[in-house]
């Protein structure tokens, strides 16, 4: 650390001693230096670290603090979490270590598995991250006790909101649905066609479909053939369709899908393997 006098600070201390206001303002300056410098090729010059005492303040890169604690840097500044009871950073990896980094595409995102003390947007596996728009990216599973989307309300206006639940049930199940009219007594429907997916897509997708078809007055009939659902009855009928199926695609199956075992069926019912965390103080 670059040498720094400052006169009058004491040198001796003994227990029970009580300093002088004077002695205690300078220690206090003393103090403040050592924290603020920390580096000791510098010259005092460079202050990675700023206490501001009078707003209750800490700053990382900053003069002056704006926020209760500031992080900032020249270039896509960067955070790291590890568990040293590991040691896996020792030995040029860390499997346990979680990296909270921002940069002009992706502002925000949480990594795994980085090379150590390397800057994380060239190495490890992305978790989690959020864009400027507000997008959200989960890799792997997303668990919520609830889950519901909330947006503003599309006809009051004001501080209104409006929210919806998402639809629950103990399969991993996709829904398909339209309406068709049945020109001349019958329709097919491509399901990879009506849903602008890619031929093929979802037969590799499904399995174990679920179908209904009902028409307002009318007697209707219809089969499913893979991908090609046949619906037929009177010229001209109005029908609604609907397809629900069970997930089997290789996302599903991986060691991501924590719920679902390994032909991609949800475990509806299991046991922690920890404990029921305990809930912080109020």
């Amino acid at each position: 650390m670059a040498q720094q006098t400052f006169s009058g600070v004491p040198g001796d201390f003994t227990a029970g001693q009580v300093l002088t206001a004077a002695e205690m303002d300078k220690l206090r300056e003393f103090l403040l230096y050592l924290i603020k410098d920390g580096d000791e090729g510098d010259t005092g010059e460079v202050s990675p670290m700023i206490l501001d005492l009078g707003n209750d303040r800490i700053g990382i890169g900053q003069t002056a603090p704006y926020a209760t604690l500031g992080v900032e840097a020249a270039a896509s500044p960067w955070m790291h979490i590890v568990d040293t009871g590991t040691g896996s950073e020792l030995f040029g990896t860390d499997s346990s270590g979680v990296y909270v980094a921002a940069d002009g595409v992706l502002p925000i995102y949480f990594k795994t598995g980085c090379t150590w003390n390397a800057h994380p947007a060239s190495s490890g596996t992305n978790r989690m991250s959020i864009a400027s728009g507000g997008t959200v990216n989960v890799t792997g599973e997303f668990t919520a006790t609830i889950k519901t989307f909330d947006i503003a309300h599309p006809t009051r206006g004001g501080d209104w909101r409006l929210r919806h639940a998402s639809v629950e049930g103990p399969r991993n199940d996709l829904i398909y649905r339209g309406t068709v009219t049945l020109s001349g007594g019958t329709a097919t429907i491509d399901l990879d066609e009506v849903s602008g997916m890619t031929d093929g897509t979802w037969e590799a997708l499904c399995r174990d479909p679920w179908t209904m078809v009902a028409s307002s007055g009318n007697a209707v009939e219809w089969s499913l053939s893979g991908k090609m659902l046949t619906v037929t009855g009177p010229a001209d009928a109005v029908c609604n369709w609907l397809v629900i199926a069970e997930r089997h695609d290789a996302a599903v199956k991986s060691d991501q899908a924590l719920s679902s075992d390994d032909d991609g069926h949800l475990v509806t019912e299991y046991e922690r393997d920890e404990p029921e965390p305990d809930t912080p103080p109020e």
